[in-house]
């Protein structure tokens, strides 16, 4: 079975460890957490790139503008936290740019919300997930 892999880049490690149980709890066990801006460049330029981005959406809007530039179309953003007046709102930047931004979820993290959110990840036409079941159980 196809299980997407999730990349988080998030600055605050408490964040880290709790978007990490969440997706876990959501049945996403391929998860990585960047270190640092370098890890990140990285990950996103391996040969397995992830299915999934999230970000925080209060890091910095030059750093923020930066990444959304190098993303493709095909991968879904998720961003969390709330965007302030400090700091360029990233998501609507993304939506601009054509990005694919599966949901914006402010702290503390709703798993309902996240839980939909994955479910919309999970139903790309291109990766439809098809249960097979015998007539009999069927019914």
């Amino acid at each position: 079975m196809y299980q997407p892999y999730v990349l988080i880049h998030q600055a605050r490690p408490s964040h880290q460890i709790l978007l990490h149980q969440a997706l876990n709890a959501q049945g996403m066990f391929n998860v990585r957490i960047s270190a640092n801006a370098t890890d990140l460049d990285a990950c996103l330029a391996a040969e397995r790139r992830p299915d999934l981005l999230i970000l925080d959406h209060a890091m910095p809007t030059r750093a923020g503008l930066s990444l959304l530039a190098l993303q493709h179309r095909s991968r879904a953003l998720l961003f969390v936290g709330q965007a302030t007046p400090k700091h360029q709102n990233l998501a609507q930047e993304a939506r601009k740019r054509g990005l694919w931004v599966l949901a914006e979820l402010p702290w503390p993290l709703s798993t309902t919300r996240l839980q939909r959110a994955l479910q919309a990840l999970q139903v790309r036409p291109w990766r439809r997930i098809q249960t097979v079941m015998s007539a009999p159980h069927a019914q």
